[in-house]
């Protein structure tokens, strides 16, 4: 890691460090995921700071998820993880006053162009993936959290296939902040029988290949899964229970 020639202000230390220690690494041609970074008394020699800005600095990338800390180790390159995209989407939400609404209309966007991207190029081994998602997703009796879970996955598959790594990132991010939202839906009367059906149609769209059935079966499901979390935040109703 090169680091020579760089000079800092005598304010935000930390912040300045950490900023340029980011821009080093995804800059770097050389970096590489788990690669040990200097220790912490070579770094405060190298930018002319004292070691607590130093470690100052390694929590800010660390927070960036750009870094990985171990104790009596010292600090590693990482991947970020789509937790730390997670967490600054949520954050710019409450900061910014972004609706659910606006979030549900950006994942409707995003999931329509993943499986418009899917059909084209999806795999028969992912294909048989999907099938045992929904397998397991057909049983009714399973408890909500499990349902929702497998409801992520199976989106999240979709995006796989669409062979964009972006795209992946994004809907598992927005799947993840819109769970309660996904819950709700199969919270109506009938809601876990039509997400059943709603899936099913998706999967076999995408097994015959077929761009417009594909796109079509994703818009009504998006659409009757928004109007039955409508219906269950007017009326607060639950699932009628079968003797």
């Amino acid at each position: 890691m090169n680091i020579a020639d760089f000079s800092l202000s005598r304010t935000n230390l930390s912040q300045q460090v950490a900023d340029h220690l980011e821009e080093v690494i995804l800059s770097s041609t050389t970096s590489r995921i788990s690669e040990k970074l200097p220790s912490e008394m070579k770094l405060a020699k190298q930018y002319n700071v004292s070691r607590p800005i130093i470690r100052e600095a390694m929590k800010l990338l660390q927070e960036r998820g750009l870094i990985t800390l171990k104790n009596g180790s010292g600090a590693y390159i990482s991947r970020p993880e789509t937790n730390t995209v997670m967490n600054a989407v949520s954050r710019i939400m409450q900061v910014d006053n972004i609706s659910a609404e606006e979030l549900t209309q950006m994942r409707g966007i995003l999931e329509l162009s993943s499986i418009d991207l899917a059909v084209q190029k999806i795999t028969d081994e992912q294909l048989q993936e999907m099938k045992g998602i929904i397998a397991t997703f057909s049983d009714t009796t399973l408890p909500l959290k499990k349902r929702v879970s497998l409801d992520e996955a199976f989106h999240i598959a979709i995006a796989q296939a669409s062979g964009n790594n972006l795209m992946v990132m994004f809907i598992t991010v927005l799947t993840s902040l819109l769970r309660d939202y996904m819950g709700k839906g199969v919270l109506v009367d009938g809601g876990i029988e039509d997400g059943i059906k709603r899936h099913q149609e998706i999967l076999s769209a995408l097994e015959k290949r077929d761009p417009k059935a594909a796109h079509q079966a994703m818009v009504d499901h998006l659409r009757v899964s928004s109007e039955n979390v409508k219906e269950f935040d007017k009326q607060g109703v639950r699932i009628t229970k079968k003797k």
